[in-house]
């Protein structure tokens, strides 16, 4: 049986052409676009292409492969799974393009809107965005802009489409596709601090109308079987035994996660602002440097410019006005030495290519977030390095953690942290459950491979040195002192005292007890 008759052009190579000027698409993104697209023909959904491609796909298609393949509705359930710099966005932007109806793409942060919106803009398209805080006039341009048909690009985050009236009007939108974007974050934040991201599938039912509801992809970079079960339970409603009776099977497609070009190294630090200090000093910029709050971003920020100067660093966080994130986004974006310092408020799915470092200077909760951030390394495919910093007060968030889930999952990731004998990109992939076939990256790999780890903390050796040194020679106050002034540490007092209590704490050093030397530092 012949399965295709071959046609004179490629629809989708053309249509990528002429929209968005590309030659090309990798085999993911042409699974995951003909799967939305062929799911909205058989849903009775009209597909316009470009005027030079008047093409009926079903004119290309066996009509016996079709009744083989089965429904081709239920493509229309996807979790795309791709990494960093994968080209997700495309795999929904270009749909959006042919579909006769609005595409709803709901993103976790405002940065991320405001960067997918930038980028659609560039590109000759007129997305709308549906945010919190837009006035009676802003809210009703958008409407009419999709009634008009002039916008067929929605860009919302969860929060303001589950508000009263937008809910009201989801059902009257003819949407055909909904896109739920960097989706680990309905397992991440959805039952912590954005239960929002629960309601998800209130979102999608809505949505529907008096028909069948959208078509529903949910796209992220990382998830390990824990989050994909989550985001089956809470997208597409399956519960604990599989999907419901009414619910259609979930398509999956999973992208090798591995990203050849980065090398991946870890580094324990009890002084970690001065460890980020030396990472950015020895290694390639652009860079960007995540922390865990938004304090710790301004403080982090003002330590580092008085090392390399105003015009070098920069801060981003969720705290900042629309304006100020503005001008720190155009500043960073063309700068080949900037350094950015930032919460994941900026990280997520804003695309800078030539990052060629990404520094973390506290832990995030889990390998999910952690590749997702590190994965803003090299874009273009250039190589480039992620450093993970580690410490004694980690202890502390473990202790803090609100569940035993969430607790194992920032474990797992100081466990690969503090690891020196397995190849930390084995590591990573098998924390994901990832049993694909793997890039070789080569030589640089990671510091393990490399044999460059550091057992223990940067800070420890050089202070348990001095003491053994001049056991029972100085006290607490009288130790901080010198350490303050030795050039070779490049510490505060404060600092050397908060390094020394650290030190007592882990039981390196110790305080005399001995009444001759009471008091004193010993080892």
């Amino acid at each position: 049986m012949e399965l295709f008759e071959i046609p004179d052009v490629d629809p989708l190579k053309e249509a990528l052409k002429a929209l968005f000027g590309l030659d090309y698409l990798f085999p993911y993104q042409r699974l995951v676009i003909s799967n939305i697209l062929e799911a909205a023909e058989a849903r009775g959904f009209h597909i316009h292409w470009p005027k030079m491609l008047e093409i009926d796909m079903e004119d290309h298609v066996n009509a016996d492969l079709v009744q083989e393949i089965g429904d081709r509705s239920n493509l229309g359930a996807q979790i795309v799974i791709l990494p960093t710099g994968a080209g997700k966005s495309l795999c929904f932007q270009l749909p959006a393009m042919l579909l006769q109806g609005p595409t709803l793409v709901i993103y976790p942060i405002l940065s991320l809107m405001a960067d997918q919106e930038r980028r659609l803009r560039e590109k000759g398209f007129a997305p709308v965005l549906l945010r919190g805080g837009q006035s009676t006039e802003e809210r009703e341009a958008v409407w009419e802009s999709l009634r008009s048909g002039k916008s067929r690009f929605i860009i919302a985050n969860p929060e303001v489409l589950l508000t009263p009236q937008v809910m009201q009007k989801l059902s009257t939108l003819g949407l055909i596709h909904l896109v739920i974007d960097e989706a680990h974050c309905v397992s991440e934040w959805g039952e912590s601090f954005r239960p929002s991201y629960l309601q998800i599938g209130e979102i999608i039912k809505a949505c529907g109308g008096s028909g069948k509801g959208p078509l529903v992809t949910a796209f992220t970079a990382t998830a390990s079987a824990p989050v994909l079960e989550k985001i089956e339970r809470y997208v597409f409603g399956y519960n604990e035994n599989g999907p419901n009776s009414d619910v259609v099977a979930v398509q999956r497609i999973i992208g090798n996660p591995d990203r050849s070009n980065i090398m991946y190294s870890c580094c324990g630090a009890m002084l970690r602002d001065h460890a980020v200090r030396d990472l950015l000093a020895a290694n390639q910029r652009p860079a960007i440097v995540f922390c865990s709050s938004r304090p710790g971003v301004e403080k982090l920020a003002r330590f580092l410019q008085n090392t390399f100067g105003d015009r070098e660093v920069r801060f981003y966080h969720a705290g900042l006005s629309r304006e100020e994130k503005s001008t720190v986004e155009k500043w960073f974006f063309p700068n080949p030495r900037g350094v950015l310092v930032s919460t994941c408020a900026y990280g997520m799915g804003v695309d800078k290519a030539d990052i060629r470092t990404v520094i973390h200077r506290d832990c995030p909760p889990s390998v999910e977030a952690y590749l997702q951030e590190s994965g803003r390394a090299g874009r273009d495919g250039k190589a480039s390095r992620a450093v993970l910093l580690w410490g004694p007060d980690d202890e502390k968030k473990l202790r803090l953690a609100k569940n035993e889930a969430d607790r194992k999952r920032l474990l797992d990731l100081l466990n690969y942290a503090r690891n020196t004998e397995i190849c930390r990109r084995d590591d990573l992939l098998n924390l994901l459950d990832y049993d694909g076939q793997r890039d070789s990256p080569g030589e640089n790999c990671c510091d393990v491979c490399q044999g460059r780890t550091l057992n223990g903390l940067r800070d420890e050796e050089a202070l348990v040195d001095f003491l053994r040194r001049n056991r029972r020679v100085y006290t607490m106050y009288e130790a901080a002192q010198v350490l303050g002034k030795a050039a070779n540490l490049n510490i505060s007092e404060k600092d050397a005292g908060e390094l020394l209590e650290s030190l007592i704490s882990l039981k390196k050093i110790r305080k005399s007890k001995n009444y001759l030397w009471k008091g004193r530092l010993t080892v």
